[in-house]
């Protein structure tokens, strides 16, 4: 019988060869330039988002900090008061209620007194319809101290006064016109001298008050009201409600005087602008404070009514919208405020697939400030606030 012997091949993987390798390193390299350019497409998506959506945010806060505010320009206890005074002819801010408190950075307890120092109404009467509000197309260096104004690249400027949202009634009739007032409780902890507003809705005086408390009972010195004899107006009385009878009338109640300015700055060392407020709150005045950084310009219109009905009295609509501060005739007259604000990015945005086109502020060609990058996102807020306060009827 004839045997047959089986013999087995070797089992060993055998190698790629050289070809076979630089095509798999050519698609290789093809996979992760396509993965990359995905990576850096979508790395330059979100930083665009990121931007866009940091403009938006500090966009809306700078827009409701100011329309907050603004809303409360001219209020004086009730709505359309337009004069408060103070007895005698020196009707004024109190001087002594910040000599011992002026921050260094801007002049004077009443701001507008250094920027129109020849206006009676401004520097005499400073709480007026005139004064209640007031826009600028710079930031006025008057308002400051030397060497302490900003830099701010010629943008507007908007300041406005009014009473404080916290009020007190007052409890008691006064006995006479230099008595002091009378109010339930110092509820808000006013202490020292401050700068008051008292109102009834028929008569408002604006005076520099002293809260005491002595038996239970806390009262309003007023003895910086102007004149000697320290009286309010005519010598009125203010007191609680009257309810019935040829004297009715609503209660009197007491706040605070306060003001606000805002500005657009640039902070030093910093590469962008930012939105800026200095306030008085009847007691004291504040440092300049940064609010919103990336905030490149600030533009303003005015909304003024100049028709007149029959009677002679001012109709409550903005038939003139004025571009301008400069083109604004009365300012005792304006009802209403478009503010619009070119929010800008901190960095440079170099995205290819974005392009940057400079836009409009509030419907008027913008200009770059000097110095400023072309190569960042720009984004135009605006919101229009009503003067709830100077339309209300008279």
């Amino acid at each position: 019988m004839r045997k047959f012997q089986s013999s087995r091949r070797g089992s060993g993987q055998r190698g790629f060869t050289l070809i076979e390798l630089m095509i798999s390193l050519v698609l290789s390299m093809a996979v992760l330039i396509g993965l990359s350019s995905v990576y850096v497409a979508v790395k330059s998506a979100f930083r665009f988002q990121e931007s866009t959506g940091r403009l938006q945010e500090d966009a809306n806060f700078a827009l409701d900090t100011i329309a907050r505010e603004l809303r409360m320009a001219g209020f004086a206890g009730c709505s359309g008061i337009q004069t408060l005074t103070v007895a005698g002819v020196t009707t004024r801010y109190p001087g002594n209620v910040l000599a011992s408190s002026n921050p260094n950075t801007i002049s004077g307890p009443n701001p507008l007194a250094t920027v129109e120092s020849g206006n009676a109404e401004v520097t005499v009467q400073p709480f007026t319809s005139l004064n209640f509000i007031r826009g600028f197309d710079s930031v006025p260096s008057a308002m400051f101290s030397s060497g302490a104004v900003p830099a701010s690249n010629g943008t507007d400027s908007l300041f406005f006064a009014g009473g404080g949202a916290n009020t007190v009634g007052v409890t008691v009739e006064m006995p006479s016109g230099n008595s002091p007032l009378t109010i339930s409780s110092n509820v808000y902890g006013w202490s020292g001298a401050n700068t008051m507003i008292v109102s009834d809705c028929n008569s408002s005086s604006i005076f520099e008050g002293t809260v005491s408390t002595s038996a239970g009972v806390t009262t309003i010195a007023h003895d910086g009201t102007g004149n000697s004899a320290d009286t309010f107006t005519n010598s009125y009385q203010f007191g609680p409600p009257i309810t019935s009878g040829a004297s009715a009338r609503a209660g009197a109640i007491v706040m605070l005087a306060q003001w606000n300015f805002f500005y657009v700055a640039t902070r030093s060392g910093s590469s962008t602008p930012s939105l800026y407020r200095i306030t008085f709150n009847g007691i004291s005045r504040s440092n300049p404070e940064e609010l919103v950084s990336n905030v490149e310009s600030m533009q303003l219109h005015y909304g003024e009514n100049t028709q007149v009905d029959a009677s002679g009295s001012a109709t409550l609509v903005a038939d003139e919208w004025r571009s301008s501060a400069a083109t604004v005739t009365d300012w005792g007259r304006i009802v209403a405020v478009r503010v619009g604000l070119m929010m800008v990015s901190a960095e440079d945005h170099t995205s290819p697939d974005v392009a940057l086109t400079t836009p409009t502020l509030l419907g008027q060609a913008y200009s770059l400030p000097t110095g400023s990058s072309t190569n960042r996102l720009r984004k135009e807020f605006s919101t229009t606030v009503v003067m709830r306060n100077s339309v209300a009827a008279r």
